[in-house]
């Protein structure tokens, strides 16, 4: 029940408590004492959270959240965009799109969370709620996103299966790779075994929910402080390598080279669309991993850590894999075509190989299973604050997720020429289930997830509730970064959705 207060404000009446992830009700019901294998703590107040369902530091909110960034695009999409779209030109780009169009929606999905400290559905109700807006609507809307997120997962977990294998492989040598027919008649063979991919899935899934089911501290962070530094030791020794060993002069130009003669609007939406999607925002990962940073811990500083890791291991990723690339005479690709038939050509044919390799692929697995844990996170939140413990919620979302991704195995082998929009016409007709799911998510749902969390954090909170988010930093940037997600940041997105919905 609301009041209305003279001049218009209105606030709600103090009756009872709402419910929602710090509550006692339905919604946030768990034991108090049982912090990790449950859900955000019953009371309202925040010192009520054990330190259990709080990371521990802000460094360990950025291992984590530069864990759910960097994934599979880093490496097999960036950095060939990079060297396709002029370089230099295109990463120029990129820097200003993710500053000032990616970034303010990064800080706004963590800012919510963080002053919401619930789950997407929880956090963006309770809020609307308090600011006099529709709750249902948005309750709604995050619910949608955790749905997405296990959707994502579950084509997401089939090529994370895929890296299993191919460290593997990097034991072996990569003999299968010798040359071109073998490295494709080995994909086929993959492709062509739906048991083997659904095994290598369920082996990823079973890797993502032993970190998610061992809680916010003891399970998701501890984890990444031990990921995070591997990873980022495994690459610089492959980045290392690459330059000692490979065309790194080729490489360097075909990266970093300015060449403004591409500069056009199909480069700019390129690098916009890059921007936008390398920190995973729009679904509820960050938002929910915002409920967990810690009450000192700067929503904006955080992010801003987040995006220039993000973009650094873009960078090296794509020194990483095209000096050696070149170095072997091998076309530059993009795609899962670059990670499973090229590289491991070039891994083949090089001297120490099989270690680069090996290195290579346990980066990749171990960057896929850090994105993985972020696209489970938001349900396993949501579903503990209605009352099941976290264990039981991770291996729920674990059996949703792997049975969603039997579209995908299916999709890529007996069902490959399944077309179910065929009827359609146009580019419906070569579409297969996997095709229609990945383009629904990258052209509708995620921008559509971006611009209603710019939405919420410019239009639903109110200006001080905004600034009470950030009181260690600059008013200037915060009154800036409100400023542009009520009006270039939207349009923005507005661009890259009108542009996903149009043929081709």
């Amino acid at each position: 029940m609301a009041r209305t207060r003279p001049g218009g404000r209105t606030r709600l009446a103090a009756r009872r408590p709402m419910a929602g992830p710090w509550s006692g009700k339905r919604e946030g019901r768990m034991s108090e004492s049982n912090s990790e294998d449950g859900g955000l703590a019953r009371r309202d107040a925040p010192a009520a959270a054990p330190g259990g369902r709080r990371f521990g530091s802000a460094l360990g909110f950025v291992l984590v959240a530069v864990g759910a960034a960097v994934g599979l695009g880093n490496v097999w999409k960036f950095p060939y965009l990079a060297g396709e779209n002029g370089g230099a030109v295109f990463v120029l780009l990129y820097l200003f799109f993710l500053l000032v169009v990616a970034l303010p929606i990064l800080v706004a999905e963590v800012a919510i969370g963080r002053r919401g400290r619930a789950s997407p559905p929880h956090a963006l109700a309770r809020q609307a709620a308090e600011f006099g807006r529709r709750s249902g609507f948005w309750r709604g809307a995050g619910v949608v996103g955790v749905w997405m997120s296990l959707v994502i997962m579950s084509f997401y977990s089939v090529v994370g299966g895929w890296t299993i294998l191919f460290f593997v492989e990097a034991a072996q040598g990569f003999a299968a790779f010798a040359d071109a027919a073998g490295a494709l008649a080995h994909q086929h063979a993959l492709e062509n075994d739906p048991l083997a991919m659904l095994g290598l899935q369920l082996l990823f899934i079973l890797a993502t929910v032993a970190i998610v089911a061992g809680g916010v501290r003891s399970g998701i962070e501890r984890s990444m402080r031990v990921m995070a530094p591997l990873m980022a030791v495994l690459l610089l020794v492959v980045v290392g390598f690459a330059l000692v060993q490979g065309a790194a002069a080729r490489a360097l130009s075909w990266l970093f080279a300015a060449d403004w003669a591409k500069l056009d609007a199909s480069l700019a939406l390129a690098a916009l669309g890059q921007a936008f999607f390398t920190l995973s925002v729009g679904i509820g990962g960050m938002m929910t991993y915002g409920a967990y940073l810690p009450d000192a811990a700067s929503p904006l500083r955080t992010s801003l850590a987040v995006a220039a890791a993000d973009t650094a291991v873009a960078l090296l990723a794509g020194l990483a894999v095209f000096p050696i690339v070149f170095a072997h005479g091998l076309d530059p690709a993009a795609g899962p075509a670059l990670i499973f038939i090229t590289l491991p050509m070039a891994f083949h044919a090089m001297p120490g190989g099989a270690v680069i390799g090996g290195a290579f692929f346990l980066f990749l697995l171990l960057a896929a299973l850090t994105s993985a844990v972020a696209l489970y996170e938001p349900f396993v939140a949501w579903r503990i604050e209605r009352g099941m413990s976290r264990i039981r919620a991770t291996v729920l979302a674990a059996a949703i997720s792997w049975g969603f991704g039997l579209v995908t195995v299916a999709s890529f082998s007996f069902a490959r020429d399944m077309h179910p929009l065929g009827f359609l016409g146009g580019a419906f007709a070569s579409m297969t289930g996997f095709d229609l799911i990945t383009r629904g998510i990258d052209k509708l749902v995620l921008p559509l997830g971006a611009l209603l969390i710019a939405w919420f954090a410019a239009r639903v909170m109110a200006e001080r509730a905004w600034a009470a988010v950030f009181p260690g930093d600059p008013p200037v940037l915060v009154r800036l970064l409100r400023l542009g997600l009520k009006s270039w940041v939207p349009l923005a997105i507005l661009v890259l959705l009108l542009a996903g919905l149009l043929p081709g």
